[in-house]
């Protein structure tokens, strides 16, 4: 029994969601659509999240959007979770009981954490900081837990040891790699990043994987590299995989993700996949909130008839931990001894610039917050050298305000 007919939905309350309503919107389309939010709150920055530990957070301060923008924009903004896509009869059943048809209908159910299978305890006891839910659960536990374990040395790991520590815990930081956000940042950065971790106390452990905990009572122990270690909660960093169980059901060509065409379009004409949930060519899943936000728009424009096509704009990452502010502009297409690169210090900003063929291909640096932006366009416009350093010199010039006397 349908309920009601939608002829827009969005599955997944992200910021692709978002970015695809605000885009139909502002070209001037007033169909009614309904936005299924399977989470407790207001659709919100998960970006937010895990960088917000140590004061912790309401529920809904980092909403995107109050209830008035979805009310003023027709949008039926519906706490449930979907639970069944039926693609050819184009409607979709949610857990409560309730049925809805589509003429069109955007997937953007994100991606899942990866809990890592321990022997010797369960998986109901190694917490996530996916979304907000698991970081109220870890905050929840810092109350009377001291030492943590943090498996995985990515962003999310760096930045939950971070906040951690800010609250005066004490962490250790297991990962497979050589060194902490290793496919981010040349080797001269993570060292600075390194010494400023072991300067907080944080013990790191590299080129490891923990396989084994051993529970003894509420104290956990683990041998991590010849060390017995304990610790009184496990918080999980080990990535994230495309949430694609909705498309399976609807019949859509999944692989690591859902496979979009270059205009965000699955294997069904009526149904279009965005963020991280998405799979582009080469078999790229992207993972970004920028990303996700550009392809939110780009489904938009595929439903009002006026595709453009998917670019993959560089990755970039901005990330403030253990005192530092740290950029990273399209580094995966740095090829080592390939491309050209200048390295520049001066003062606590230290970077690398890589060039291809004279034009601007990666930038990746510590310490010059202020300026991220116009390091942003760069990356994006393909600046030439003698216009970085026009633009981004070293030392930063110098700006002077002068206050008028009394």
């Amino acid at each position: 029994m349908i309920s009601e007919n939608y002829p827009i939905i969005a599955i997944g309350a992200s910021i692709a969601s978002i970015s695809f309503i605000r885009t139909l919107r502002e070209q001037g389309d007033t169909r009614t659509i309904l936005l299924v939010h399977g989470e407790d709150r207001l659709p919100y920055k998960r970006t937010k999240i895990n960088k917000n530990m140590v004061r912790g957070f309401d529920k809904d301060e980092f909403k995107i959007a109050d209830e008035q923008w979805y009310e003023d924009n027709n949008v039926t903004l519906l706490f449930d979770r979907v639970i069944d896509v039926n693609s050819a009869e184009k409607i979709i059943s949610t857990k409560s009981g309730k049925v809805f048809s589509y003429g069109k209908l955007l997937i953007a159910t994100g991606a899942m954490s990866v809990v890592p299978k321990l022997s010797g305890i369960k998986t109901k006891e190694i917490f996530g900081v996916q979304n907000a839910y698991d970081v109220d659960q870890v905050l929840e536990a810092c109350a009377d837990k001291e030492r943590f374990l943090i498996i995985g040395g990515g962003v999310e790991g760096v930045e939950t040891a971070d906040q951690l520590t800010r609250k005066g815990k004490q962490v250790i930081l297991a990962s497979r790699m050589k060194q902490p956000l290793q496919k981010l940042f040349p080797e001269a950065l993570l060292n600075v990043l390194v010494e400023k971790m072991l300067a907080k106390d944080v013990k790191l452990f590299s080129g490891v994987s923990v396989n084994a905990v051993q529970k003894c009572g509420d104290v956990y122990k683990a041998n991590i590299q010849g060390q017995e270690l304990e610790f009184d909660a496990i918080i999980a960093c080990t990535g994230a995989i495309p949430n694609v169980e909705l498309a399976i059901k609807a019949d859509l060509k999944v692989e690591r993700g859902i496979v979009v065409n270059e205009y965000l379009q699955t294997s069904d004409n009526d149904i279009l996949a965005a963020g991280d949930v998405a799979q582009h060519a080469r078999g790229v899943v992207t993972g970004l909130w920028h990303a996700a936000e550009h392809q939110g728009k780009l489904a938009a424009l595929n439903v009002l008839g006026t595709p453009e096509k998917h670019t993959l704009p560089p990755y970039r990452l901005k990330s403030e931990v253990f005192g530092l502010f740290m950029f990273s502009g399209a580094y995966e297409l740095v090829i080592p001894g390939h491309h050209e690169v200048i390295e520049e210090k001066q003062g606590d900003i230290h970077r690398f610039m890589y060039y291809a063929d004279g034009k601007l291909l990666s930038s990746v640096f510590l310490n010059d917050k202020e300026r991220a932006k116009i390091y942003q366009q760069a990356l994006f416009e393909q600046w030439d050298k003698n216009k970085v350093n026009k633009e981004l010199p070293l030392p930063p010039k110098l700006s002077f305000s002068f206050a008028m006397g009394s």
